[in-house]
């Protein structure tokens, strides 16, 4: 096994190529579904930054950015509630500056994509040239790290097996397990992936420094890796605390100050984010939402099993060699991760096709298998499951929710309530709120199920405003009661509410079929 310093191979660079295609799919696709629609591909009558098949997601990290790129720090934007400016998000900070400076918002996050798909693939060729021996077996573990995908999940959606309920489950523990997708929108995931077996080699280093080098550097990197990954994904920083201290009990606690330097930065962000949950309103009501139920056994073991069979078969004594040990420990941490954090306990699962990848390729090789079977057996896990997820994406950008594009008259009106407006927080319906904040940088009463308190009951209340189903009385103490100082009604709700809020108005602004009213606030 080789230490790294090797430079990637003619298949190596295949895989990098298909990675970074892979990742500006949706981008593409969004872009000439745009062109159809004759909509522009930037700006906010255009492509407006969503490109995972949940835009809501991405919506919200580029409210993030421009909030961030506004403060610094990051409040929540999805409720007109006083809120502090109190998250750190590097990313955001990043992305906000180089909106400040002249970047549109949209572009500015896309930036990261190739950044990221750098980081993955990098990540993947230090773990496979570590940990497997031969040009094709580290190929195949690259490869594996990074598209390997449970084939039950396409597989039963497509023969249309097991019930709907099942068939999402199986598709979310596909979707948790694909490093590739993570480039579709979810840019912090990624690079706290790619930052994983970094600091794990690190760490290895930093233990086991060779003849004639400080161990220093390398304890720097592993920490670095550690609390930049907690950072961005915190189920990653879990995770890695756990393998730190598996490594430091295995070891009989030789080395363990050395283990404890990137566990205490992997644990700093993990405090912080307990101390939002505990002290900060939007972050505790996040933090409340965000537990939901854990995936039934069986789909675990539907999900997991087929991946999993081949890789037991890899399994061997991992002597005292540091990143062996790792390498069995981050799949043992991964699951206690998985069961003990309540907050989206599927995300625990995001990482574990990089130790699948490196057991699964010994688990052949033990089971002297053909070479040419083992290529076939890649594509199998991989290529169909990839093909499925763009079927989705194709689904998702003709769906008529405005996360990905917006009409020029919708873009019309969020352009003027960004510059003209007086200030104050917006009441939009759903699901049209949750592209506000990213567009104008205002509040909004609600928008994402998340961040925004009460969500189902205030769309509902809010659609039944815009749908022009309240009466005039009921109509105008609820507006009042939002605190809201613009309401923006999209083209897809078209009832003129002039007339029924009219002894409340300042003005009312018309943009082809959307409309803005500004509404006259006590003292205002």
């Amino acid at each position: 096994m080789r230490r790294g310093g090797a430079r990637p191979l003619p298949a190596e660079w295949a895989l990098l190529a298909a990675l970074a295609a892979w990742g500006v799919v949706p981008v593409i696709v969004m872009a000439l579904h745009a062109l159809h629609v004759h909509a522009r591909l930037t700006g906010a009558d255009g492509l407006i930054g969503a490109d995972g098949v949940l835009g809501a997601d991405q919506l919200q990290y580029l409210a993030w950015a421009r909030d961030a790129g506004a403060h610094g720090l990051i409040s929540d934007l999805f409720t007109l509630a006083p809120t502090a400016h109190v998250f750190l998000e590097p990313l955001s900070i990043v992305t906000g500056v180089l909106w400040r400076i002249g970047l549109s918002l949209q572009l500015a996050y896309l930036l990261w994509k190739p950044v990221a798909a750098v980081a993955l693939f990098a990540a993947a060729f230090a773990w496979a040239h570590r940990l497997a021996d031969g040009a094709g077996a580290r190929a195949a573990v690259i490869a594996l790290s990074l598209f390997l995908y449970t084939p039950l999940a396409w597989l039963f959606d497509w023969a249309q097996l097991g019930s709907g309920g099942f068939r999402f489950q199986l598709y979310l523990i596909g979707w948790e397990l694909l490093p590739a997708n993570k480039l579709w929108g979810y840019v912090p995931s990624a690079l706290a992936l790619a930052l994983m077996p970094v600091a794990l080699l690190a760490v290895e280093r930093a233990l086991e420094p060779p003849r004639g080098y400080s161990a220093r550097p390398a304890l720097v990197l592993a920490s670095a890796a550690a609390l930049f990954a907690a950072l961005l994904h915190p189920w990653q920083g879990v995770t890695l605390i756990l393998v730190l201290a598996g490594l430091a009990i295995w070891r009989a606690m030789r080395g363990w100050r050395t283990l404890a330097i990137p566990a205490l930065a992997a644990l700093l962000p993990l405090l912080y984010y307990e101390a939002l949950a505990r002290g900060d309103a939007a972050w505790k009501l996040a933090s409340m939402n965000e537990v939901v139920a854990r995936l039934p056994l069986l789909a675990l073991l539907a999900g997991l099993g087929p991946p999993a069979l081949i890789a037991a078969a890899g399994v061997r004594r991992p002597g005292e060699v540091v990143i062996e040990r790792a390498l069995l420990l981050w799949i043992a941490a991964s699951f206690v991760t998985y069961f003990t954090v309540d907050a989206f306990p599927s995300h625990a699962l995001q990482g574990l096709s990089l130790p699948f990848a490196v057991l699964a390729v010994r688990g052949w090789r033990r089971l002297r298998l053909p070479a040419a079977l083992g290529v076939l057996a890649i594509v199998a896990v991989s290529v169909p499951g990839l093909a499925w997820d763009a079927q989705k994406l194709l689904q998702s950008a003709h769906s008529t929710t405005p996360q990905y594009y917006l009409t020029a008259s919708d873009g019309r009106a969020l352009d003027w309530v960004a510059e003209r407006a007086p200030a104050g927080g917006v009441l939009a319906p759903t699901p049209f709120a949750i592209v506000v904040p990213s567009q104008t940088g205002r509040a909004v009463w609600v928008g994402h199920p998340y961040w925004s308190s009460d969500y189902f009951v205030r769309a509902r209340t809010a659609g039944a405003l815009f749908g022009d189903s309240m009466r005039p009385s009921r109509a105008r103490a609820f507006v009042s009661a939002t605190g809201a100082s613009v309401l923006i009604s999209d083209c897809a709700h078209r009832a003129d509410l002039a007339r029924t809020l009219a002894p409340m108005l300042v003005a009312v602004h018309r943009f082809g079929c959307a409309s803005v009213y500004v509404i006259r606030r006590p003292g205002g």
